[in-house]
């Protein structure tokens, strides 16, 4: 069917991947056929005008880095976001567990908690000693078990090491994908539907969605048959070293997260000098050198993207300089390799990223979250190295393609808090204009899997994905653009949601 879109121009020149100068556009088959002042209707052809009621209009959002089953199993777990005390905890599990065989629980911050510590198993226990209960810590690299949760991880991955049921590093990544093959198919649909709906919610049309394991085909499978049936579009990541089953499946690259290193919050990812609160480590390396150049010589065979996650300074040190080696080894490469996070680099990391011609996808929600004094960053960093995180625009200004991502269900799946976060930067030095922050969000993510031609823009030729927004965010203060609600979410030139 023929659409007409009336909507409202603001009068303002918007930047090309937003542009909408016009308050006009016809949409046929989902696609954009022309924009303009005031179209007439087409003179043939089943015609339907939909006014859109003066909102301001964008291209669609996307999304460049959500666990997309990890998202869904949250939203329909225990959320332990709001909690401020163990007991409040206890209560929280206690609730799930008169609901669930499993207790899922996410988003666990002992800085959150009165005690300022985290859950024990004995604690736990208190909630049930035969249900398994698994509360993951916010940051998605530790968790905390209580003994039955800690029996069935002894029998499916024997020898884990844990204190008082807190388990990080190398066995958590393991378990946190085993723990995932308890949930049945109809579960993990269930959570899929609540994570598309939460995407229509924030306006997000398109989603890199970063799945499974080296062991498992299981969740990328089911992500990539949903989008298929659903209005959600997305692409997938196999999180895994062998790039098989994305090349069977023609997705652009792989590796996903694959973690180089770990997390400030559990004190995992790698640095090059120790944490300031705890001199005795400098983190955990998960990668050597020879590791990640393996993975570049499969990605190049395969021609697929490589994707790598890495935090600390000498984690990005070494997946920088490796990317770099590929370039001058290999030269001919269909899409950029990835870095995921790319939050402490040094400026030879930025150096290496920028003539290795990666892209690096960012999250800004984590410096508004824990940047700024007194924050997670400053608490494990110290001032100085704190002050160096999340260089958004020093990445920018270099010339790095910056997608932006949420790492859900790390931070929630919102652009407009993201972009918020980037204009709001903790460190007035690193904060991005409103045009560069509405790219990472709009344009950007397209760059990353080469498919501008046809997405992220209000174009002829180009997918009818568009948000309608309470408010023109070039009229609102930066220090107010997450008050900006997304009004209505449109797909093919569909409403969704």
């Amino acid at each position: 069917m023929d659409q007409l879109f009336f909507f409202n121009f603001s009068g303002r020149n918007l930047p090309d991947y937003s542009r909408n100068d016009f308050n006009t556009m016809h949409v046929l088959n989902g696609t954009i056929i022309k924009t303009g002042y005031e179209l007439p209707f087409p003179t043939t052809g089943n015609v339907k005008a939909v006014d859109l009621k003066g909102a301001t209009v964008f291209a669609g959002f996307s999304d460049a880095h959500v666990h997309f089953t990890h998202t869904g199993i949250s939203l329909l777990g225990c959320d332990l976001e709001y909690a401020r005390s163990i007991s409040e905890v206890l209560e929280k599990l206690s609730e799930e567990a008169r609901k669930q065989s499993i207790v899922l629980a996410f988003n666990l911050q002992e800085q959150a908690l009165r005690e300022n510590r985290l859950p024990t198993s004995d604690e736990l226990d208190r909630v049930s000693k035969t249900k398994i209960i698994w509360a993951a810590r916010k940051d998605l690299h530790s968790a905390v078990l209580n003994h039955a949760g800690l029996k069935w991880a002894q029998q499916v991955f024997p020898g884990i090491s844990h204190k008082n049921g807190f388990i990080c590093g190398h066995d958590y990544n393991v378990l946190s994908y085993l723990i995932v093959r308890q949930i049945p198919d109809e579960m993990l649909k269930e959570g899929f539907e609540e994570t598309a709906q939460q995407c229509f919610r924030k306006g997000v049309v398109f989603v890199h969605a970063l799945e499974g394991s080296t062991d498992s085909t299981r969740e990328p499978s089911l992500v990539a048959k949903f989008f298929k049936e659903s209005d959600l579009d997305g692409v997938i990541y196999h999180q895994s070293t062998d790039p098989s089953f994305a090349e069977k499946n023609d997705w652009p690259g792989f590796g996903g997260c694959l973690l180089v290193d770990g997390s400030f919050g559990t004190r995992t990812a790698a640095l090059n000098q120790p944490y300031s609160d705890a001199p005795e480590t400098s983190g955990n390396l998960y990668m050597n050198p020879e590791e990640i150049e393996s993975l570049l010589k499969k990605g190049r065979e395969s021609r697929l993207q490589l994707a790598l996650h890495a935090i600390g300074d000498r984690a990005i040190d070494q997946v920088a300089s490796c990317y770099l080696w590929a370039k001058d080894k290999y030269r001919i490469q269909l899409l950029p390799d990835r870095i995921e996070h790319f939050i402490l680099p040094t400026s030879k990391a930025i150096r290496a990223a920028r003539e290795s011609g990666c892209f690096v996808c960012i999250q800004p929600v984590f410096d508004l979250l824990w940047g700024g004094p007194g924050g997670l960053y400053q608490q494990r960093l110290g001032a100085e190295r704190a002050s160096g995180c999340n260089p958004f625009k020093t990445l920018h200004d270099l010339g790095i393609p910056l997608a932006g991502g949420s790492d859900s269900p790390v931070t929630p799946i919102d652009p407009i808090l993201g972009i918020h976060a980037m204009v709001n930067h903790n460190n007035p030095d690193e904060q991005m204009g409103l045009n560069s922050a509405l790219a990472a969000y709009i344009i950007e993510p397209f760059r990353f899997i080469d498919k501008t031609k046809t997405r992220g823009h209000l174009k002829t030729g180009y997918k009818a994905d568009f948000v309608c927004l309470s408010e023109d965010p070039f009229m609102v203060p930066p220090s107010s653009l997450r008050r900006v609600r997304v009004l209505q979410t449109y797909i093919n030139g569909k409403l969704v949601g």
